[in-house]
């Protein structure tokens, strides 16, 4: 394929903002749909670098779309959702016992 889908692509790239597999990935992703949209193209009689410019341009600008990339790959699992919640679970369970025991210790002191 031609070099503007490479450029393209690699502005993509340098404006991700994730891990090196996901990079990897999504721009294999990304490449075969350019490339589809570009052949597509090309069979209505267009020439390389026309069909090219055009598929292109129909994905958007690739600020936006590396964007909306990290907003997909942004989204945490539930596990780390937990671990991060854990902490402050716990202090609200200390907090609830500690209060719980003073009020028992209150009681037990109270019936002396």
């Amino acid at each position: 394929m031609a070099n503007n889908l490479s450029d393209y692509l690699d502005s993509i790239k340098i404006c991700l903002k994730c891990d090196s597999a996901v990079k990897a990935s999504v721009t294999r992703e990304l490449r075969t749909h350019l490339e589809d949209k570009s052949q597509e193209l090309r069979e209505t009689g267009l020439s390389e670098d026309e069909a090219n410019n055009i598929a292109t341009e129909s994905f958007g600008s690739p600020q936006l779309i590396a964007q909306q990339i990290y907003e997909v790959h942004s989204q945490g699992t539930w596990q780390e959702a937990f671990f991060a919640a854990l902490p402050h679970l716990l202090v609200a369970l200390l907090t609830s016992l500690l209060l719980r025991w003073g009020s028992i210790l209150k009681l037990v002191q109270g019936r002396r």
